[in-house]
């Protein structure tokens, strides 16, 4: 059996995000670190809701 999680963190901005900069670089940080762990598999790449 197959235990799936689903990971919601609150969209905001970086502190000290620079004007016209991705404001949101922390994303691909969460995403690395679940793909690093042996346990586990990322299914979908983060996306941004609505």
């Amino acid at each position: 059996m197959d235990i799936v999680v689903e990971i919601h963190v609150p969209l905001r901005e970086a502190p000290g995000a620079l004007e016209g900069s991705y404001p949101f670089p922390w994303i691909d940080q969460v995403e690395d670190l679940l793909a690093e762990q042996e346990a586990a598999e990322v299914y979908d790449d983060g996306e941004e809701c609505d």
